[in-house]
């Protein structure tokens, strides 16, 4: 029996310390996704290839799926030298956590400002109002540097949290003075 309980809390404590980054390892995470809002904030990617891996991919707001290092670069580019032009990206708190050796998961919200899809044009009846984004990243460590393999990002809809069938876990508006500290 003592055996069993000794192997119990082994197994237990084994998972337990996978689960916790490493200061290093979480600091290290959080200056490459700062590295990828600084782009998008001056709307400039040429040095995405320093904080992705070569066959990372992107899923955007409307679905598109875009792969590998190039694609994924080319269309950052394009869309805000176009639709995102001058508009204002405000990253928010970030939420980090291992998921497996060398894989971490994030979780941020960014807020952005009105823009005119799908090319940056007012036609009238185009503009999307400001609103905040959910961004799902997976970050992989290679040869010691975190680098980003995929990202997704989510309009959060705020008029759709009333009908959350799990409220607390429902979409959260980006307000930094309300939002909890997820480090």
């Amino acid at each position: 029996m003592k055996t069993l309980l000794i192997s119990c809390f082994l197994v237990l404590a084994a998972g337990r310390a996978f689960a916790q980054l490493p200061a290093a390892d979480e600091a290290a995470i959080r200056q490459t996704v700062a590295r990828m809002t600084a782009n998008w904030q001056n709307h400039r990617f040429a040095d995405m290839a320093a904080y992705t891996t070569p066959d990372v991919s992107w899923v955007n707001i409307v679905g598109m799926w875009w792969r590998g290092r190039p694609a994924v670069q080319a269309a950052h580019q394009q869309i805000f030298d176009a639709m995102f032009k001058g508009v204002a990206f405000a990253p928010g708190p970030l939420s980090v956590r291992a998921v497996a050796p060398g894989v971490a998961l994030a979780n941020m919200y960014c807020h952005v400002g009105a823009f005119y899809p799908p090319d940056g044009v007012n036609h009238g009846a185009n503009k999307e109002a400001e609103a905040d984004d959910l961004l799902t990243l997976v970050l992989v460590k290679q040869q010691g540097r975190w680098l980003l393999a995929a990202g997704q990002n989510t309009v959060v809809r705020a008029d759709a949290a009333p009908n959350n069938p799990v409220p607390t876990a429902g979409p959260v508006p980006f307000d930094p003075a309300k939002l909890p500290d997820l480090h």
